[in-house]
């Protein structure tokens, strides 16, 4: 993007983790059990409403889809033969069961599934496209198809197929396409985030394909070179999915291994029970396992683009720099899987193997000490405290384990602030935004840097849920000058509310009774103006009612 200047800068509002997969079925009016987003019409009433709020000025407001607007993964749908013939392809019986290999040709397929199960989307996003407004697609690790050029181009092709959309040509200038991030200098910096996972990162992000086809042999054309998390889901979580729809969604590999640690193991049974001859399969050496691995030829070609890339781009020297940053992919070979997948079970298992045996032993020890006092009644006092004590202490342990396992589900967040607050650094902007995680985050810098994470708008189990409804889905990001506001769509009463989120103690503001006074407070820097000017607006109200009242 180009700098603004002395121009007022145009607002951006960030979407980010959609996750349109296959959709409703237009036969059978059914979702696929792998489907994640049902928001198609509230999608459509989001952006009629950002229509009419720039109805007057299309260009001062950009959309930005930062990644997993589209989720390949779950596209597990296949053509017949004769269609695979038309299409210049050939299914092999391993995609018959886990979905088409990410080539070219096969992502073109699985957009058109994702466009014929979410039409309303389309018709949405090509009016308003058609309307003036500008839109940038942000690659993340579920749609790394979007790199091929012939997608991107299948993409324009049904936005300007659609009734109201624009014209190709219109779509091929206000639809644009990045390839890592989107940045306006010295304002704000957006990208996916799944950098900062070392389960879904990608080692070559300008070019991420195989240099070695491995087991794609029969594939004539590029592969997606998928990280860990992405193989994990093709080959594992997929099946998991259409044999149970309503199980929760997990967004990492680590989130799976967070989901094994936290759950009893009876349930975790039962899983691997249910799904063994699916996990056997995703480990079974027809499988493709992706790369995730350096050499030397692909460290010159990456070279080579970034240095490419800093001649003919406005930002192309942040890529080289982005990339010493980013978290270095966890290998993506069958072997780590099994391990991986296996460590927390076996841990647990051992653990609960010598607290029991310990507890057993410890009792048998003290009931033979109280069987040797003489008193009945003191036998019994003497039990039943220590069964007291038992229980007492087995709740405790309760309580310290969960209060762990909750711990260890914020510290990503913890992870990505610190990431978001080296980017900020690097890059020279005041706001860095993301996606990628599915949680909404804000955290101001001591250097008055902001993160702000745009969450998701598909179904997320948190504890927000008891308090208010789709607290924490729908929800976008809304910049405005240098200042961003976490925001969630209201579709009942067709309005952007603030999203919530709580604060601890240790992060109060240095000055905490400037909440007390946002006006009185503006010179602190902590304020952001948006506080300062809706505070003035309800205070001059107040006396504009007061001086007209009798």
């Amino acid at each position: 993007m180009k700098s603004q200047g002395s121009q007022k800068a145009r607002d951006i509002v960030v979407l980010s983790d959609l996750h349109l997969g296959e959709g409703r079925h237009p036969v059978l009016r059914r979702y696929s059990p792998t489907e994640d987003f049902f928001r198609d019409r509230s999608f459509s009433r989001f952006l009629d409403m950002l229509s009419k709020r720039y109805e007057r000025d299309p260009k001062g407001m950009t959309l930005v889809l930062n990644g997993d607007t589209f989720d390949f993964l779950t596209v597990t749908a296949v053509p017949g033969e004769e269609e695979a013939a038309e299409r210049g392809f050939k299914v092999s019986a391993a995609e018959r069961k886990f979905g088409l290999n990410p080539t070219e040709d096969k992502s073109i397929y699985k957009l058109d599934i994702i466009h014929r199960g979410h039409y309303r989307f389309f018709v949405a996003l090509a009016r308003f496209v058609a309307a003036g407004f500008e839109v940038a697609f942000i690659r993340g690790n579920h749609d790394m198809e979007l790199f091929f050029p012939k997608v991107r181009e299948r993409l324009l092709y049904h936005l300007s197929a659609c009734t109201g959309g624009p014209d190709i040509a219109t779509a091929r200038q206000r639809v644009r396409f990045h390839e890592w991030f989107y940045c306006e200098p010295g304002r704000v910096f957006i990208e996916h985030g799944n950098q900062y996972d070392a389960t879904n990162s990608v080692r070559y992000p300008l070019n991420p394909v195989l240099s070695t086809r491995g087991f794609f042999s029969t594939e004539e054309s590029d592969v997606i070179d998928y990280p860990l998390g992405s193989i994990f889901v093709r080959y594992y979580y997929n099946r998991v999915r259409r044999l149970d729809p309503y199980t929760p969604r997990l967004l990492t590999f680590d989130q799976y291994l967070y989901f094994i640690r936290r759950y009893n193991l009876f349930d975790i049974w039962r899983v691997y029970r249910d799904h063994y001859p699916h996990f056997i399969a995703a480990l079974s050496p027809a499988t493709p396992a992706g790369s995730s691995h350096s050499t030397e030829e692909d460290d010159a070609r990456q070279e080579a683009a970034f240095t490419r890339a800093a001649q003919e781009e406005t930002h192309g020297s942040l890529y080289r720099v982005l990339s010493s940053l980013k978290i270095v992919p966890a290998s993506a070979s069958k072997i780590a899987i099994m391990k991986e997948m296996g460590r927390p079970v076996l841990r647990r298992m051992l653990w609960m193997t010598v607290f029991a045996f310990g507890g057993l032993s410890a009792w048998l020890m003290l009931l033979q000490l109280i069987d040797k006092i003489p008193w009945v009644t003191a036998n019994a006092v003497l039990t039943s405290f220590f069964l007291f004590l038992t229980m007492v202490g087995a709740f405790t342990a309760w309580l310290q384990l969960d209060r762990r396992l909750r711990r260890r589900s914020s510290s990503e967040a913890v992870d990505y602030r610190r990431a978001a607050e080296k980017v900020a650094s690097a890059v020279g902007v005041p706001l860095v935004l993301m996606g990628h995680t599915h949680m909404v985050d804000f955290k101001r810098f001591d250097n008055g840097c902001m993160y702000a994470n745009s969450g998701t708008w598909t179904a997320i189990d948190t504890s927000w849920a008891r308090l208010l409804p789709d607290a924490r889905r729908m929800t976008f990001l809304y910049v405005r000058g240098h200042d961003v506001e976490l925001c969630r769509w209201n579709d009942e009463s067709g309005r952007f509310e603030e999203a919530p989120l709580f604060y601890f103690d240790e992060e109060l503001p240095p000055v905490a009774a400037g909440f007390l006074d946002p006006v009185g407070a503006r010179e602190h820097s902590w304020l952001p103006s948006s506080v300062i000017a809706v505070a003035e607006a309800e205070e001059e109200e107040e006396e504009e009612k007061h001086d007209s009242a009798p």
